[in-house]
């Protein structure tokens, strides 16, 4: 049952991982995107109102993958308490860096520490 639960945290976490690894490589393509667009509205000497539509799309789409990035980190940081509650304590799956303690605002205001996500990078 132990080598069950374990194959299944590391099945976990390696997808998770790949989620992670995947909005923020779309983050840094749209942010280029975004960067681009002002870059040769400029260079070509257009007015400040052309393409402003589209240059408002992708700041909003950027917005939306840090809020979906957001969510993965949530995710994380709830499947850290499932671990723990499934009875495998705080291992590493990969050859990955644990992050320092981080702190985390709860929903009453306070502060809850949150120690070392346990779901550190797969390889």
């Amino acid at each position: 049952m132990l080598n069950e639960r374990l194959s299944a945290a590391k099945k976990i976490a390696a997808d998770l991982h790949q989620a992670e690894d995947a909005i923020d490589e779309t983050m840094i393509r749209i942010a280029q995107l975004a960067a681009t667009l002002p870059t040769v509205r400029r260079d070509i000497n257009m007015s400040a109102i052309v393409g402003q539509e589209a240059m408002a799309k992708v700041a909003h789409a950027l917005a939306a993958a840090g809020e979906v990035r957001q969510l993965l980190t949530d995710a994380h940081i709830s499947l850290t308490a499932t671990q723990k509650q499934i009875g495998l304590g705080a291992r590493m799956f990969g050859a990955g860096v644990k992050p320092p303690e981080i702190s985390t605002e709860t929903s009453s205001g306070g502060v809850a520490e949150v120690a070392h996500l346990s779901l550190a990078k797969a390889s």
